[in-house]
């Protein structure tokens, strides 16, 4: 049987930096606010999404123990793993994505949910440099490659959110 190496997943995670990522946020469903609900493998989409925002910075990284990057493991919230940037910008399996929201995108909503996606297609007819869209500006939503249900927070126009991911491959 083959394996999958690690300079295959270092192509793999160089491969998705060539197509474009955002991340989208949603209210979800009010009900997790009481019972959380794990997220599904097989979903394609959020519940509930309001808008998506372009990539604003992504770097491969390596894991270290003294490392500036911090996030929480996915199998143990309670676990923060921590990452450098790799040297010269190396490939590796560890792609940080950081996603920088303005004051005015979804200024009242109520947040539950975030997902990443690769390929997301907009209206032609939009303004250039646009990076934020609502569903009614998406051609094609592409494809979902994480999903996240976040404990819930009421946006505020004076905050601009930051999401900070680590994909693993």
């Amino acid at each position: 049987m083959a394996i999958l190496t690690q300079s295959g997943r270092a192509a793999m995670a160089a491969s998705l930096t060539t197509r474009p990522i955002h991340l989208a946020w949603g209210t979800g469903d009010p009900a997790w606010d009481s019972q959380p609900e794990p997220e599904s493998t097989l979903a394609t989409a959020l519940v509930n999404e309001i808008g998506r925002r372009t990539l604003t910075l992504w770097q491969f990284v390596v894991p270290d123990a003294n490392g500036a990057i911090t996030v929480n493991d996915v199998d143990d919230p309670s676990i923060n793993l921590s990452f450098s940037p790799s040297p010269n910008n190396e490939p590796t399996n560890h792609l940080y994505l950081l996603f920088n929201f303005d004051f005015d995108d979804a200024p009242a909503a109520t947040i539950r949910e975030i997902g990443i996606f690769l390929g997301t297609v907009t209206d032609p007819a939009l303004p250039p440099g646009q990076r934020y869209f609502t569903p009614d500006q998406i051609v094609d939503p592409g494809i979902l490659l994480a999903l996240e249900r976040i404990p819930f927070f009421n946006r505020q126009p004076s905050i601009r959110q930051t999401f900070e991911q680590v994909i693993t491959i």
